[in-house]
């Protein structure tokens, strides 16, 4: 079965995540998306990484791409047959979350937004299945690139022993939000892309709901892309298209 995500919740997933609050505290958004530009969902650079400033780079670092150059590789409406890029509504995330269990860390990285080691520029963007319009089941998929100018292959293998630590479950707190479960870790199938990849499902707990979360993180030389979508009802698990990321891989190649 198709995972029912619906998108004017989903909107806001983006920004809400790290609290998991993604589905139970956040409202939802308009139908149409209050930061698109234009009906065909006009992409822009939305910030650099948390912490840095929102201006766009334009030097790169150590072979890294530059805050415009990431902003120009990432995907835009066309890329992909029947989806659309937006910015992501809301602003940028700026996540602060921690946990008490130290194994889990790239995990909440990766929800803040910022895995680590920490990239130098990073752009999000929302992609949207156009031919869904309408549906309440209408596929939405958060994109997070970012530009290492060091320790890119890092990232994957602290994800893939994470994992491993981490299959029971793990919890999180940030600033005054209340602490965030997280029941369950567990791998999904690779995605054959990019230089190396990995994919993995957090199953969130929201007031006692189920709230599944599928990543995949895929690095393509010093790129690192973090793909993810939310059920916010629980039932089933996200599906993320394969095509997203063989397109943004190759145009990262390109």
């Amino acid at each position: 079965m198709k995972p029912r995500l619906l998108r004017s919740r989903a909107a806001t997933v983006g920004v809400c995540l790290v609290a998991l609050a993604g589905a139970a505290s956040c409202g939802p958004g308009g139908a149409g998306g209050a930061g698109a530009e234009g009906a065909g969902g006009a992409v822009r650079e939305t910030g650099a990484a948390p912490g840095t400033s929102a201006t766009p780079r334009t030097e790169a670092a150590a072979g890294a791409l530059s805050g415009d150059q990431l902003a120009a590789a990432a995907l835009v409406t066309g890329d992909v047959k029947d989806f659309a890029a937006e910015p992501l509504e809301g602003g940028v995330p700026t996540g602060s979350s921690r946990t008490s269990k130290p194994a889990c860390m790239p995990f909440v990285s990766v929800i803040n937004g910022t895995p680590q080691p920490a990239p130098s520029a990073t752009v999000f963007r929302r992609l949207v299945n156009t031919s869904e319009d309408g549906q309440a089941d209408q596929t939405v998929v958060t994109e997070v690139l970012g530009a290492h100018p060091s320790g890119a292959s890092d990232v994957l293998p602290r994800l893939r022993s994470a994992i491993q630590a981490c299959a029971d479950g793990f919890t999180t707190k940030g600033g005054d939000l209340e602490p965030s479960a997280f029941t369950a870790v567990k791998e999904l199938p690779t995605p054959q892309v990019g230089d190396e990849a990995i994919a993995y499902e957090l199953m969130g707990d929201a007031q006692g709901d189920p709230v599944p979360m599928v990543f995949q993180v895929v690095r393509s030389g010093t790129t690192v892309v973090t793909y993810y979508a939310v059920d916010v009802t629980g039932d089933d698990t996200p599906q993320i298209p394969a095509q997203l990321a063989v397109a943004q891989a190759a145009k990262l190649k390109s």
